[in-house]
């Protein structure tokens, strides 16, 4: 008897008996068993997301290895951060692709984020809900299409026998060879961006406007506000928890170059490279060529400089009074 008090007694100190014992009567357990069959649904999505973003982490272990297909990763030589040396100190060919990658981003940032915030607000002050579902339906729509797709459309006007060139040619111009000249595609890239993503964020917007209190337009009317005066000191501020979200999400994707646009668009054009050349076409070519550790190192410099940046913004969001979002 005494025996199987102390056992007993010994299972109530056990570290891991007692963590899951407090979990089990904890608040967030009964509210988990509570709503059971909510987590039942969320589960596929849990376990996608373990298989398809989680578990592919496994294969970074290639950045630090002479990794081989032949080999594999359990055989291949372990070489530590030579690669990554050889990438920030050794390649001169690295600075193109660097350069190119953030100009390309900061580009499409300074430019797409007013201009989606302004046509969001454009949206909102058409009062009719039959035109305002209209003008976001439209807008949406080019969000569903392929980089593939769109590229035939771009081929269709920058063509030499193109939409634009033959304009050219009916107002005495010399048509422009669009392909071989790499000082267009940097507002090209910029602006079929901004074309095809200007719907969805302006969803996510419109989404947070219905949130303001309608009290809130009252109130700034009864002061003798007009619509442009409701905007800014209504619609912005009700909009900025928002904006600071989608401008850090922004900050961090600055070395995200968006590389399948930029190859389906140029047509894999090598006159337009000074320009176009940026890192998703390092990693690209080298995983053709078979050197798996260089890309999955171009890779993995790409996403701890994102989470460095997301980290950054989100501190300065929330020194500023926002909310961030970590």
């Amino acid at each position: 008897m005494d025996k199987e008090r102390t056992r007993v007694g010994t299972r109530k100190h056990i570290p891991i008996a007692v963590g899951a014992r407090a979990f089990w009567q904890s608040y967030k357990c009964r509210n988990i068993r509570k709503h059971k069959m909510l987590y039942v649904f969320l589960l596929p999505a849990v376990v996608l997301t373990v298989i398809f973003s989680y578990a592919p982490l496994f294969g970074l272990i290639i950045a630090f290895q002479d990794y081989t297909i032949a080999d594999g990763v359990s055989k291949s030589e372990f070489i530590g951060f030579r690669m990554f040396y050889k990438i920030l100190f050794s390649y001169n060919s690295n600075y193109q692709a660097f350069r190119n990658t953030v100009y390309i981003a900061l580009i499409r940032i300074v430019t797409n984020f007013p201009l989606i915030l302004v046509f969001t607000l454009l949206v909102n002050e058409v009062k009719s809900k039959k035109w305002n579902r209209f003008i976001l339906t439209v807008s949406y729509m080019p969000y569903f299409i392929s980089w593939v797709a769109v590229s035939e459309m771009t081929f269709s006007l920058f063509d030499t026998n193109g939409i634009f060139n033959t304009v050219l040619v009916k107002l005495g111009r010399e048509p422009i060879n669009w392909y071989a000249d790499p000082d267009v595609w940097w507002p090209i890239l910029t602006i079929s961006s901004l074309w095809k993503s200007m719907g969805f964020s302006t969803l996510i917007y419109m989404s947070s406007l219905g949130m303001i209190d309608d009290e809130l337009y009252d109130a700034c009317k009864i002061d003798g506000g007009g619509r442009f005066r409701q905007a800014l000191t209504v619609t912005l501020p009700g909009l900025m928890n928002v904006m600071v979200m989608q401008l850090i999400l922004d900050v961090g994707s600055l070395m995200s170059d968006n590389y399948d646009q930029i190859r389906a668009l140029t047509m894999g054009s090598e006159a337009v490279d000074e320009r176009v050349f940026v890192i998703g076409a390092v990693e690209f070519n080298d995983t053709l060529s078979g050197t798996f550790t260089k890309g999955t190192t171009y890779g993995l410099i790409r996403g701890v400089i994102g989470i460095c940046l997301v980290t950054l913004s989100n501190r300065l969001a929330k020194s500023a009074d926002c909310e961030g979002i970590l």
